[in-house]
């Protein structure tokens, strides 16, 4: 086809040129033997003696020529035997073009006249389109191509471009060539429809041809009709020939085709596909097969999956259609769930079934996909989830309820709901079992009113299928009833709730039957009430038959436990009645224990609410306990007795020191039954009790003058009266023969027993030229009178000496503040009627107390007469700590605490670190400005006399005696530690605990 084209136009212009120079008296052809080009130049070779090339006259058809063309030539020099003439224009490359009836003026070498009518543009050599490109394949509907390059319109157009169909028409070229702005290197061409292989010529005369094809066959979708057995492909450049078009599935070229819609549409008749995975489809239009062959995927369907646990995996049961191959048995899909693989294991077309792992993740919600050879399957949002339970069954017996199923999870993750008859909604079972293939579950079942119930099963939030199950009637005994006229309770569960207004009765042993109460019921209970009334009796296990509707039930119950609410005595106290219930009628049922000692055979008299004994002697304050026919009561009962005094036991009717000290001896002191204290009466005044235990009471009388009148009495009874009891007549058996004396003035320390009250006490210090008087402090022993009595008796009542001080109760602390400027003199004390007299010294020392310019010469005087600071004695080489029990006063508490003898080695460092200590912790509480060193260094009675009168007051009173060495140490240690602590704590509001 193409040679016949050829040969056609080549004839035709040949008789055309053939006539042209015959009427042409000038006629010189010039025809380059070669041509070299590019996209910016063309040059043309002529041999050295041929005739050649000198310029152009564009037409821009076969008879116009182009008047808007700018002016051209060739520039031609000679290279050995070649002439090379480059075309040279003013034209821009982008506006140059020309039709193939362009003429060329040529000239021989011998002559420079031009002959411009012999030689046509379209006869000789051309340039080629260069770097020619096209945006795009023709469509076989045909359409707009942008061409690209250049060279395009040298030789032809501008408007036609000749096409390889002969007898078809032209081709176009979009556009305006005359605009100035028309670029005639990028031109559009107007194809028609066809297909196949073509060429087409872009100048005049064909010397160029240029190959191309219509675009190849392309699918963009397939849709299969199984209901018609047709395979719709829709895509494109398919034509309308189906004499040109090939369609091949799998390489079986199909005969059956329509092409529905001309070159976007084929129908493929009599086809069928029942095996799932891919299709390979190739479409051929005229020779020209599709770039690659489209793979159409025949998807498995997913209908429904079943779930599995997650935590032991499963079988996965998948239905659908196409879930397997009926041509390739060994093709097997590949099963996902999620980003989990399960295992193939069989399938039919309808069914398929895989083994999924144990995933500890689990998951909801996730994809199910079933790929035959590469083709994954299709769902209508199924999808897979861990742990989906299902209920298969549920039955009841002995109080559990078993259910069957799968996927029952366990404790942790599975919910079981009661529905009870619709009135206690929503009530959750707390204990259930699960097997370990969570395919059945147990439980107890809790109380509900009413038989029948539904089962609501949830796991991970995910509930499944009510269950309906019926319980059989169970009774639970609430109660004990008592021994006389007694009402057993009954609760009711699992009952009729259709049927509740029936009368249900009772039958206890072999006792005739006897009505209960109409079961009744609230809104918040979880079961119905019945109450019946039981025979006198006592003991367990009693057997009783409960007869309601249809039911008959049979259980036992134990009567109440025998309690013990109180007891009195009788008014000679000599007997005892306990008082309580369900104590029983018969002293042969009953047996009675006090102190692990059985005394029923004391028992005076017996009924179900009381029973009298007698008091023995020997009976002490312990636990009775009653067991009636084999039941004992919960817990014993503390029974105590009323207190026994025995005897005021002061020695010789004697009170020692100004603490007015009485001590009562006897049992069972210590009630807290007002009806029994103990009370002490001093001159008709009540006294106060310091010190009690169950066999002696030490009680503190008010009044300081003999003789003490003294009744005891047990609540309001007398027990005792008119004792008769003295202060002994006072003793000093300590004083300081050397006083300290300062410019703050003097102090000193005196010590004795049976110190008068204070307001007696008179005493001064006599020198040469005046009398001192003395400010004395007294403190009180709270010493039980006998500890010192047989000292005292066999003691001078004269002063003794400094040996004797340690067997002191009471203390004087006097001080002044004046000082002596003397060194001897007399100490006169006046107690009450006795008058001691001793000569003293005058030992002159530095004050210890710092000056305070706010105080200016503030005396160191003790407030309320109470000893503001500590003393304990002295320090000198005499080589023992003395006397007083040290009292501090604690705000709310008072705490106590002894000193003793100590040795030697012990007795400086005991001293300073002692009084170091609690000097300082009083001068972190009260602020004060007293320096540690000082009171370090500083004797006893210098530092008694510098504690100001705002510090917390040390209160002399009584010494322990401790003789071991280590004891003494770790209670001194113990004492410093909580101390410091308090110090710390900048708080002394609470006793400190030793």
């Amino acid at each position: 086809m193409i040679c016949k084209k050829t040969l056609f136009i080549t004839l035709i212009f040949s008789f055309f040129m053939k006539t042209l120079s015959i009427d042409d008296p000038l006629y010189i052809r010039a025809a380059p033997y070669a041509i070299q080009y590019n996209e910016t130049s063309i040059v043309l070779l002529f041999d050295i003696k041929a005739a050649y090339y000198t310029r152009i006259i564009l037409y821009q058809n076969k008879t116009t020529p182009k008047f808007d063309s700018k002016p051209n030539h060739f520039d031609c020099v000679l290279v050995d035997t070649t002439r090379y003439c480059t075309f040279i224009t003013e034209e821009s490359p982008t506006r140059f073009w020309s039709s193939g009836w362009s003429k060329v003026c040529a000239r021989e070498v011998s002559n420079s006249t031009e002959d411009c009518e012999s030689n046509f543009l379209l006869e000789h050599r051309l340039p080629a389109p260069y770097n020619s490109k096209f945006n795009r394949l023709p469509p076989t509907s045909g359409g707009d191509v942008i061409v690209t390059g250049s060279y395009l319109r040298f030789a032809g157009g501008p408007n036609i471009i000749v096409n390889s169909y002969l007898g078809k028409p032209f081709l176009v070229v979009k556009g305006n060539f005359s605009d100035p702005t028309f670029d005639v290197n990028n031109i559009t061409i107007v194809f028609t429809p066809g297909s196949g292989r073509n060429f087409l010529c872009f100048d005049d005369g064909c010397q160029n041809l240029y190959y191309y094809t219509y675009a190849p066959p392309s699918i963009s979708d397939i849709k299969p009709d199984k209901s018609k057995s047709v395979l719709t492909i829709n895509g494109d450049n398919f034509f309308n020939d189906t004499s040109l078009l090939k369609v091949y599935f799998d390489g079986i070229q199909q005969t059956s085709l329509n092409i529905t819609v001309d070159h976007k549409q084929i129908q493929v008749n009599n086809f069928s596909r029942v095996d799932p995975g891919p299709m390979s489809i190739n479409i051929t239009v005229d020779k020209i097969s599709i770039e690659k062959n489209f793979i159409y995927c025949f998807p498995a369907t997913v209908t429904s999956v079943t779930s599995v646990s997650n935590l032991i995996g499963g079988i996965v049961t998948i239905k659908g259609s196409k879930l397997s191959t009926t041509t390739n048995s060994t093709l097997n899909p590949i099963v996902t769930i999620g980003d989990q693989q399960c295992k193939f294991i069989k399938s039919t077309t309808t069914e398929l079934e895989c083994q999924l792992d144990v995933n500890n993740v689990g998951g909801k919600n996730l994809s199910v996909n079933v790929i035959f050879d590469g083709c994954s399957s299709i769902s209508t949002g199924v999808t897979f989830t861990y742990n989906i339970p299902k209920l298969s069954s549920a039955s009841y017996s002995n109080g559990i309820v078993t259910l069957n199923g799968i996927n029952l999870g366990s404790n942790n993750v599975s919910i079981i709901q009661l529905y009870d008859n619709g009135i206690n909604v929503n009530k959750p079972v707390k204990q259930i079992q699960v097997s370990s293939d969570e395919k059945s579950l147990t439980f107890t079942l809790p109380p509900l009113k009413c038989n029948l119930f539904n089962i609501n099963f949830t796991r991970d939030n995910i509930s499944v299928n009510l269950l309906s199950i019926s319980a059989s009637l169970s009774i639970n005994v609430a109660n004990r009833p008592s021994v006389v006229n007694g009402s057993l309770s009954l609760d009711l569960y699992y009952i009729n709730c259709s049927v509740t207004q029936s009368t249900p009765s009772i039958i206890v042993g072999s006792l005739p039957e006897n009505q209960c109460s109409i079961p009744s019921s609230t809104s918040t209970s979880e079961f119905y009430q019945t109450t019946c009334n039981t025979p006198y009796g006592t003991g367990t296990n009693k057997q009783f038959t409960f007869k309601y509707i249809s039911y008959s039930f049979n259980n036992t119950f134990s009567y109440a436990l025998p309690i013990i609410t109180s007891r009195t005595f009788s008014k000679d106290l000599t007997n005892i009645t306990i008082h309580g219930s369900n104590f029983g009628n018969s002293t042969t049922l009953i047996q009675v224990q006090f102190n692990g000692s059985y005394i029923t055979s004391e028992i005076q008299s017996l009924n179900n609410n009381q029973f009298t004994f007698k008091i023995l002697e020997s009976y002490e304050n312990g636990e009775i306990n009653i067991t009636l026919d084999g039941v004992s009561m919960e817990s014993k009962f503390n029974l105590t007795f009323p207190p026994v005094i025995y005897a005021i036991i002061n020695k010789d009717n004697k009170t020692l020191s100004c603490g007015g000290i009485i001590t009562v001896s006897g049992k069972n002191l210590l009630t807290n039954d007002e009806e029994f204290k103990v009370k002490v009466l001093a001159n008709n005044e009540t006294t106060t009790v310091i010190i009690s235990d169950e066999n002696k009471l030490i009680f503190r009388a008010g009044s300081k003058k003999s003789p003490l009148i003294v009744s005891v009495l047990i609540g309001s009874n007398l027990i005792l009266s008119n004792v008769t009891l003295t202060y002994l007549t006072p003793i000093i058996t300590d004083y300081p023969s050397t006083i300290k004396n300062n410019k703050d003035g003097i102090s000193l320390l005196i010590r004795g027993i049976s110190f008068p009250e204070i307001q007696n006490i008179n005493a001064n210090i006599t020198l040469s030229s005046s009398n001192v008087p003395l400010t004395c402090n007294l403190q009180c022993s709270v010493l039980q009178n006998e500890t010192f009595y047989y000292f005292i008796s066999n003691t001078s009542k004269s002063i003794s000496n400094e040996n004797n001080n340690s067997n002191s109760t009471d203390c004087l602390l006097c001080y002044s503040k004046s000082n002596s400027k003397e060194i001897t003199g007399v100490l006169n004390l006046q107690l009450g009627s006795t008058l001691f007299q001793h000569d003293v010294n005058f030992e002159e020392i530095e004050s210890s107390l710092p000056s305070n310019d706010n105080d200016g010469n503030k005396s160191s005087k003790l407030s309320g007469g109470a000893i503001a600071g500590i003393t304990i004695g002295s320090v000198a080489a005499a080589g023992s700590l003395v006397g007083c029990v040290i009292y501090f006063k604690l705000i709310t508490r008072v705490f106590l605490f002894k000193t003793s003898t100590i040795n030697n080695k012990n007795n400086e460092r005991f001293s300073n670190l002692f009084i170091k200590n609690l000097t300082i912790s009083n001068k972190v509480i009260a602020n004060s400005s007293i320096e540690s060193s000082s009171i370090y260094n500083s004797s006893l009675d210098e530092f008694s006399s510098i504690l100001k009168e705002d510090l917390i007051e040390l209160i002399v009173i009584h010494i322990l005696k401790i003789k071991d060495d280590e004891e003494r140490e770790d209670f001194v240690n113990r004492l410093l530690e909580e101390i410091e602590l308090k110090k710390k704590e900048q708080i002394f509001n609470s006793t400190i605990h030793l």
